[in-house]
């Protein structure tokens, strides 16, 4: 089952594994929809393979994290923070790009730590 999404929800536990229509289904219900577009947009980023950048020094149980990006910054924009193992894609926190190599995590975030949810990642 390569290539499937697991959101790791804000409360720390995870969903079942999905693939990417799914995924996009689960996460729309928490933006507004003019951001849908940009969802669709990281979502393929994600599941792309080579398309993650990396964030810097970030990790998330020890795993080394990526973003994916799309919109405009400061207007309308949604970004993806995750990490890969054996082949699938955990979400972990979406925001979006406020500054210059700088994200916050207006949407959804974890319990604690650097992903926790309004936390500003720089990277």
């Amino acid at each position: 089952m390569a290539n499937q999404i697991v959101i790791i929800k804000s409360d720390g536990t995870q969903t079942r594994p999905m693939d990417q229509t799914q995924a996009e289904n689960y996460l729309k219900k928490l933006i507004e929809s003019n951001r849908v577009a940009n969802l669709k947009q990281s979502l393929n980023d994600v599941t792309g393979g080579t398309k993650g950048k990396a964030t810097g020094k970030y990790t998330f149980n020890k795993h080394a994290v990526l973003h994916a990006s799309s919109g405009i910054m400061g207007v309308k924009s949604l970004s993806l923070f995750y990490y890969n193992l054996v082949g699938d894609h955990y979400i972990i926190a979406m925001g979006e790009h406020t500054g210059s190599s700088k994200y916050k995590l207006t949407d959804y975030g974890q319990p604690k730590g650097d992903f926790k949810k309004n936390a500003t990642i720089s990277i």
